[in-house]
């Protein structure tokens, strides 16, 4: 799929979207934890 997205023009390189793919999941993950966070701390 990777490559897929590199021969329609997406990413530059696979690699290039891996890093991409890395990053999202990363932000998404540590947005989802601050907020659980948060929902903890308001709790207490």
């Amino acid at each position: 799929m990777l490559e897929k997205l590199v021969e329609v023009g997406e990413f530059p390189t696979v690699s290039e979207a891996v890093r991409y793919a890395v990053r999202e999941l990363v932000q998404k993950h540590a947005s989802q934890i601050l907020k659980e966070r948060e929902q903890i701390s308001l709790n207490v």
